[in-house]
């Protein structure tokens, strides 16, 4: 059975990049590049994995925390990733507070979000 994805990022090239690496592997993916659209797909969406980026709009913006905790919300067992170019010391602790599974800084490699979708059930 494929997995369900949603992958929210304001940068398009990251989005395409991650279509281009996980479509082979069969999941079923849902993008968007904003919090509105990912919130009203997680209220109306069962995802097996969340990936999400910390900052959409800008750079104080943290809208990926409210897209990671919404998701918790819905379903705590379902795991997250949170990929960030912000990252520090502190997001990672509260990324972990959070119960996110996997915690990247951009530029993530590919190889790397390839072998923790793994280590969630991705084949």
């Amino acid at each position: 059975m494929s997995k369900r994805i949603l992958i929210v990022d304001d940068e398009p090239a990251f989005l395409l990049g991650i279509n281009k690496i996980m479509k082979p592997m069969g999941a079923i993916l849902d993008l968007t590049d904003n919090r509105e659209e990912a919130e009203r797909l997680l209220a109306q969406t069962t995802y097996d994995i969340v990936i999400s980026d910390l900052r959409l709009t800008g750079v104080q913006s943290e809208d990926g925390w409210d897209i990671l905790r919404r998701a918790k919300e819905k379903n705590p067992q379902t795991p997250c990733i949170l990929i960030t170019g912000y990252g520090s010391a502190d997001v990672r602790e509260k990324a972990m507070r959070l119960g996110v599974a996997y915690y990247f800084e951009k530029p993530v490699a590919p190889e790397a979000l390839l072998q923790a979708l793994k280590a969630l059930g991705l084949k």
